[in-house]
């Protein structure tokens, strides 16, 4: 994918975004919200419009700040317990011959 760092306005454009997304989903899950219905249209088109802010910003630009803010490193594979099976992890669950019933 074509990826390319954000201007500055176009990193405005997706905080102000963020927050509005944010803002909508919390008045979504507003007690208010659940009785009024104007409340809940308000916070769906508060969402819908910082959906489309976010559109507006260069799809390369947009793409570079979600791999850059996701918190994830890029590509790799994950390394298996050793072991190498499911039935040798650490937690337990799944143990050879350990799934009969005790009565305590």
């Amino acid at each position: 994918m074509n990826m390319r760092k954000p201007t500055a306005e176009e990193m405005a454009k997706i905080e102000k975004s963020r927050e509005r997304l944010q803002m909508g989903q919390a008045g979504e899950r507003d007690l208010l919200s659940k009785y009024s219905t104007t409340s809940r249209k308000a916070a769906k088109d508060m969402q819908r419009q910082a959906n489309e802010m976010r559109e507006s910003v260069d799809p390369a630009a947009r793409e570079y700040e979600l791999a850059v803010d996701s918190g994830y490193k890029k590509g790799g594979a994950v390394k298996m317990a050793k072991g190498g099976s499911a039935s040798s992890r650490a937690d337990g669950c799944a143990v050879k011959g350990k799934t009969r019933g005790k009565m305590v």
